[in-house]
């Protein structure tokens, strides 16, 4: 009995198509990252290969793969003879005439899968379910819910009452209930999770290339530099360079021609395929893919476009660490701000005004300024000659309310930083205040956030001055900042 499949990738899949008798119904995964993530790498090969792995091993004979975007192509590391791909415009339509093809070459039965649901389940054994159900359509579900994965009788696809619905109810067809591993890939945070199921040994998938120590993955072509440090379980893909201090810990995966620079630190992430990460940076629980970053903690996605923090690339932008000095005029967008906001206002009656600073207002010894909504090199030399007096004067406490903050670059960065040593020069101190979670991002990954005390709102900043309140410590720490220095940790490398 010959067997065939078809699995579908496409966001355009969630109503694809009503026509004639077969009623179609799939729902497209999330995507943040510009690609399906079905067709994203994770620990060396996409959700799309593993599941046609598998359909293999289940003695499937014919797959074709139906996709309705022709730049997202998949890339498979092997090559499949019994695989095609097909890019097509109306995937239920393309489902339907598929099904009838089978039919017409004798294949009798179908899974039928959603690229973006990987289930570990024995497909023969849902096979068998199927045929001794006698129903035109077998679905399947586990313990949340509904599962995009189906077998279907290829002949009976033109007949009434056919129906692949997610939306259908449980009674309306034989549903068979998988126990074991499953991910629907609907957000990069379920890229991580994969990428940490596989390196924990929690599901059958295991990382592609060598395990050249319990716990650590080198796939082919890929260098450590003898100086980094690799932390198991970790995974380095294909063609990949870690570099000297750089340190790779607590089941991150690099994938396939990626770069890490000198001395940064990937911790609990993921950075995808041809993805060059700077020097001297912290990347902590995060899915990265050229110069996008999405924060799992926050759950926040910014677009950075300073190519020597991250962009696309395999080829390192830099062998010093004096080279953050050296960087281009660039902006780190935070698309989730609205455009337009209004003026700021003056809070009190003796705020005092300077050219350039968007308010700052004197309570008693505190001064508040609030940071303009771009911090990009162009303005920060006017922003710092306004500042310099004021940074000067004995002892000064400044408060930087950030709450208008969009735009921010390197040069802006450095600018808090120099604002930070001349108000300790003059045994002062400079708080933030109303951090936005993206600028909080962008703190934590240039390795700045730890050197300055952040607080919800300017007024508690203010009261900081004259009294202490506990705040609780975060719980986002990177792994080395509780018992190491910086100093430590190279040392110990």
């Amino acid at each position: 009995m010959k067997l065939g499949a078809i699995v579908a990738i496409g966001s355009a899949m969630e109503v694809v198509s009503r026509e004639g008798a077969l009623t179609i119904l799939l729902k497209g995964g999330d995507d943040l990252l510009g690609d399906p993530l079905a067709c994203v790498e994770i620990a060396g090969r996409s959700m799309t290969e593993r599941t046609i792995e598998r359909l293999i091993a289940a003695g499937v004979e014919i797959i074709t793969v139906l996709i309705t975007d022709q730049s997202h192509k998949p890339a498979f590391r092997k090559r499949f003879s019994n695989v095609s791909v097909r890019i097509v415009d109306d995937m239920g339509a393309s489902i339907r005439e598929t099904l009838t093809d089978y039919a017409s070459a004798e294949i009798e039965h179908c899974f039928i899968s959603e690229a973006d649901t990987y289930a570990e389940t024995d497909l023969l054994d849902l096979f068998y379910f199927h045929r001794e159900s006698r129903q035109a359509v077998t679905g399947t579900y586990d313990r949340h819910g509904a599962l995009a994965l189906w077998v279907a009788d290829c002949a009976k696809a033109n007949e009434p009452g056919f129906e692949i619905s997610l939306e259908q109810r449980r009674g309306s067809c034989a549903s068979y209930f998988i126990r074991e591993y499953v991910n629907r890939l609907t957000h990069p945070r379920d890229l991580r999770q994969f990428a940490e199921d596989t390196l924990r040994g929690r599901c059958e998938s295991r990382p592609s290339g060598k395990q050249i120590r319990p716990g650590v993955w080198i796939d082919e072509r890929a260098q450590v530099n003898r100086r980094a440090r690799v932390v198991a379980p970790a995974y380095i893909g294909r063609g990949s360079e870690v570099k000297a201090e750089a340190v790779i810990t607590r089941f991150s995966s690099i994938e396939r021609g990626c770069c890490i620079d000198c001395g940064t630190v990937v911790e609990d992430s993921s950075v995808l395929t041809s993805t060059n990460v700077g020097i001297w940076l912290d990347v902590c629980h995060a899915v990265v893919s050229g110069r996008k970053l999405v924060s799992l903690d926050r759950d926040v996605a910014i677009e950075i476009s300073d190519a020597s923090i991250m962009r696309p690339g395999s080829e390192c932008a830099t062998n010093s660490a004096d080279s953050r000095n050296k960087r281009i005029e660039s902006d780190i967008e935070f698309k989730h701000f609205t455009k337009e906001q209004p003026m700021p206002r003056f809070r009190q009656s003796d705020a005092i005004s300077f050219p350039g600073v968007s308010q700052m207002s004197s309570k008693g010894p505190v001064i508040i300024m609030e940071l303009p909504e771009q911090l990009k090199q162009r303005e920060v030399k006017s922003f710092m000659r306004e500042l310099q007096p004021l940074l000067d004067s004995p002892r000064p406490c400044v408060v930087l309310d950030c709450s208008k903050v969009q735009e921010i670059d390197s040069a802006g960065v450095e600018m808090l930083l120099e604002c930070l040593e001349l108000a300790m020069k003059r045994d002062g101190d400079l708080k933030l205040a109303a951090v936005s979670p993206a600028s909080a991002i962008i703190l934590e990954l240039m390795r700045v956030d730890r050197l300055f005390e952040v607080f919800d709102t300017s007024e508690d900043a203010t009261r900081s001055f004259r009294e202490f309140s506990p705040v609780a410590a975060p719980q986002n720490q990177p792994w080395y900042s509780a018992g190491y220095g910086l100093a430590d940790l190279k040392t110990a490398n």
